[in-house]
């Protein structure tokens, strides 16, 4: 009846603060049903028509807590860019519009410090850390703690024959497609030593994967290398299957390979420190469903809150950016779940063609992330020695199977 009677309280809220949609079963073939929420495992457990408020602008409530404080203080390690939580917490446009001008800053990379002669900002960017100080608003973001020769990064583009990596809904079912990925694992997996953490789109995807390789035979010898575990779907699962691929994860040289789901219940939270995750690969980029209604609606929302701006989207966020946003938070997320204190090492494989070619999807990666990208000619160097050469000092490269091997290989050479 709390949930009754709370669907009700919200009839009574105005349209601009949020709305009403409907979530549709999946028809026989589990495809045709318009549906709502934006996680897909949520929307494949709808089994009858579901009426669904959607908070379209959570200002509204986050503003009694702006009321009553002197100050407000966000701590988070995936708060960039600032202009995407300015606007869905805040309704000062001042404040969204010095979150911009902070992201702007941060794009920028340089090293400087500098003071507006017109009006009271500030700003200091180093190599390291970089802090934004206005009137209205103050940001700072800094540097991961690990030095920057524990981390190896690399965009894999193509596979061990050559097939481009592409991981868009029309090609990523595809035989070919499938097969490269568990051909490309299968080659890292012997360069890395203990655990490997594979993040997959969906749990659908991961459930076609791992039958197409059991017809191929590709998982029994992923299983060979590095036994196998699967991120379970129950939650109270989770604790079982987590123990049991950290035991084998440190138990050998060899280790264990995780398949686990971007957004799934081991994406965040879960602390894959040491060896329990020597590497994180992420293949494709999880962009939400763009169908789906209830993503539209924000989306709508987004271009309404940024055309009724004094100079539109400079200063606040349009729907296709917190689009993209939704996207990489998700990515950043899965790979904070390696390298978790100041002595950790892990290598980070971006598995997909688009991450080595589209800027916007490299920009919105960590600094510290894109510091590690290895050269297409890395040098001799390993991680515990200097790394001119196997670095490509934050410069987007797409690699191939041959030269992410090869690089992991150099890395974990101690």
């Amino acid at each position: 009846m709390s949930i009754v009677q709370t669907f009700l309280e919200h009839l009574t809220s105005s349209s601009s603060e949020g709305k009403i949609v409907t979530d549709w079963p999946r028809d026989e073939e589990g495809t045709a049903a318009t549906t709502t929420t934006t996680d897909s495992r949520a929307r494949n457990a709808v089994l009858h028509p579901t009426l669904r408020y959607v908070l379209l602008h959570p200002a509204t409530h986050f503003q009694n807590v702006l009321d009553e404080a002197h100050a407000v203080a966000l701590v988070g390690g995936t708060l960039r860019p600032f202009a995407h939580v300015a606007t869905e917490l805040l309704e000062c446009t001042d404040v969204i519009r010095e979150a911009s001008k902070a992201d702007t800053l941060l794009r920028k990379s340089t090293t400087s410090v500098s003071v507006s002669p017109t009006t009271t900002t500030t700003t200091t960017t180093s190599a390291s850390s970089s802090c934004f100080v206005s009137s209205s608003l103050t940001t700072f973001t800094c540097d991961h703690v690990v030095p920057s020769n524990n981390v190896m990064m690399a965009c894999l583009g193509t596979g061990p024959n050559h097939t481009k990596l592409d991981f868009r809904h029309q090609s990523r079912s595809t035989n070919t497609v499938c097969d490269e990925l568990g051909l490309s694992l299968l080659r890292i997996s012997k360069a890395v030593p203990s655990g490997m953490v594979v993040f997959l789109p969906s749990y659908s995807y991961e459930a076609h994967l791992v039958r197409r390789w059991k017809t191929t035979g590709l998982l029994t010898e992923l299983n060979r290398q590095k036994r196998v575990h699967r991120e379970p779907k129950r939650s109270q699962q989770v604790e079982v299957a987590l123990e049991s691929y950290s035991r084998d994860a440190m138990s050998s040289h060899n280790g264990a390979l995780l398949l686990s789901v971007v957004g799934g219940k081991m994406s965040e939270g879960i602390n894959f420190s040491n060896d329990m995750a020597r590497c994180v690969v992420v293949v494709g980029l999880p962009y939400p469903d763009i169908t789906d209604p209830e993503l539209k609606e924000k989306m709508s929302n987004m271009d309404q809150q940024a055309s009724r701006t004094t100079s539109g989207s400079a200063n606040t966020i349009t729907g296709q950016a917190y689009y993209q946003n939704l996207c990489m938070r998700a990515v950043n997320q899965s790979i904070g779940r390696a390298i978790r204190h100041a002595n950790d090492y892990a290598a980070i494989i971006l598995c997909d063609a688009r991450y080595g070619t589209d800027r916007n999807v490299w920009s919105a990666l960590p600094q510290w992330v894109r510091r590690g990208a290895i050269s297409k000619s890395p040098s001799t160097n390993s991680r515990n020695g200097a790394v001119n050469g196997i670095l490509n000092n934050d410069r987007q490269v797409s690699s191939s199977c041959v030269q992410v091997v090869d690089g992991l290989t150099r890395f974990f050479d101690h």
